[in-house]
Formats: C-alpha cells, structure tokens, sequence
C-alpha cells in the first residue's frame, strides 16, 4: 500500500483541480459563463478563495490536532466536482489507531470550529454588503436560500434596515459564508462517522451514541417529507454508516470540564446554525 509520505503530490493536484471547478462554480453563481473568456471564469474567484479558505481551515484544524495528539494523518484530499460549489468537500487519510476519548473528541471538534469562524465572518461581511429587495426575487432568477438563527441574528445586527423583512441579496463571499456554515452544521449532526457522531461519542459513549444515531434517521426522515428532499440523501448516507461507531481505548475514562464545556457549547451552536430548509423550492 503507497504510504502517506510518498502520495503527496496528489493532496495538491486535487487542491489545484479543486481550486480550478470551485472557481468555475463562482463565475455562473454570478450569471456569468467561466468557458466564455478567461475574465468570466476569474469572476468566480472571490467565491472560491473564501470558500477553499473554509474548507482548508476545517481539514487543517483536524490534521493539526491529530498531530498534536501523534496520530498519524495525511494531507487533505480535496474532492474537485460539477456541483453547485465545484466540491464534494475533502477527506483526511488516517491509518486505523486505538483513539482515547480525549483524542477522538479533540480531532472531531477541532475541524467545525476552525472551519465555522471564517464562515461567520465572510457570512457576516456578505449581509453587510447585500442588496435589500421588497418581497421575494421572481420564480426562476436566483437561488433562494434558507436561514438559521443564526443568520436572522447576524441579519438583524449588520443587514440593511428592515432586512429581516425582505430578501437579502448575498454576494459570493457571503454565499460563500453561508455554504461553509451549511457544510459545518451538517458535519456536527451527532450521527455515524461524521463530525459531530465522533464528539458526541466522546462526551456521552456507545450507549447514547447509537440513540441519537437513530433520533437523527428519524428526524432527517421527517425533515425530509415536510420541508428539503434532500435530507433524505443525508438519511440515506447515515443509514448506510449504522449506527456503531469504533470504541476508544479508556471507555471509562472522562473528559476534562473545559471539554465538556466546549462540547455542550458545540450542541448549542449546531442548534443555531442549522437550516431546515437549506434551498427553498420556488
């Protein structure tokens, strides 16, 4: 099997091809055609700088912990595809290592929150800068997007007057702000071998693990029916990680209260940045 170290290469091909359809992606998020002329393709930069500073800072707050805690772990890999974004995200390799629950929560909590504070500020900037408009934008011009409390209160604070009212035009680096939020909720659904099922299975362990497991395909299957199909996709995706999850090597053992405070705390933010209706069907 080709080791970690002599595959590097490949981490930045994919960052480069990633940073090219992300790019490409921004340019018709922007009405305007990135095949046209090298002009119209860099219009989508501003979209893809932000995000790929999103999206590089979540991978690289889990690298830098696993190195902290001396687990070995490759580059990021970055997925390029022909999605709204230009990506399917990116994943990190790391040969299978007996975690304790102190490490496994520090890896898991370590990429929503170095991912979800530039998301706030590009999120915060781009209301700042929004177009406001009476009512809702016509049937078929633009993507309409859902919001979180989150967003209602950043809204509020720097929107136009009256924002809250009205719809809220978001330029790329807002949309941008929005999307990596979006991705960060996601991530810290307390399910499988996502983000927020890792720290959860530190904090609370097996037991309480495969019950929210469980609460979350229920929850998604009702999401999915009443407002946005496309948890269903995500249901689909949690039931085919099940409900297990590998065990720790101190099962017994605690977590510090600084972590258990910061995971409580991580709860409460998915609470607040999570959008039920993520793209509104007009």
């Amino acid at each position: 099997m080709p080791s970690i170290r002599r595959i590097r290469w490949l981490p930045v091909l994919l960052y480069l091809s990633t940073v090219v359809t992300t790019t490409g992606a921004g340019a018709l998020l922007s009405s305007h055609n990135p095949f046209h002329s090298f002009r119209s393709f860099c219009t989508g930069f501003p979209f893809s700088l932000v995000l790929m500073a999103i999206l590089t800072l979540h991978e690289s707050g889990h690298m830098l912990a696993a190195r902290k805690h001396g687990l070995p772990v490759s580059l990021p890999y970055f997925i390029p595809a022909p999605t709204l974004i230009g990506t399917f995200g990116a994943i990190i390799r790391m040969p299978p290592v007996d975690h304790s629950r102190k490490t496994l929560f520090d890896v898991g909590i370590a990429g929503p929150i170095a991912g979800l504070i530039p998301s706030i500020v590009a999120l915060a900037w781009g209301i700042h800068r929004s177009t406001a408009l009476p009512g809702r934008l016509p049937s078929g011009e633009g993507l309409e997007l859902g919001d979180s409390l989150l967003f209602r209160g950043l809204a509020s604070l720097v929107g136009p007057e009256g924002g809250l009212h009205q719809t809220l035009v978001l330029d790329p680096v807002g949309f941008a702000g929005w999307m990596g939020i979006l991705i960060t909720a996601i991530n810290l659904i307390p399910a499988g071998q996502l983000d927020g099922g890792h720290f959860f299975y530190a904090l609370w362990g097996n037991r309480f693990h495969r019950k929210a497991w469980f609460a979350v395909v229920a929850l998604l299957l009702g999401l999915g029916g009443l407002y946005w199909k496309g948890w269903w996709i995500w249901m689909a995706f949690i039931v085919l990680m099940g409900p297990g999850h590998p065990p720790v090597s101190d099962e017994e053992s605690r977590l510090s209260g600084k972590r258990l405070i910061l995971g409580y705390s991580m709860i409460l933010i998915e609470a607040l940045i999570f959008v039920p209706v993520p793209f509104v069907d007009r």
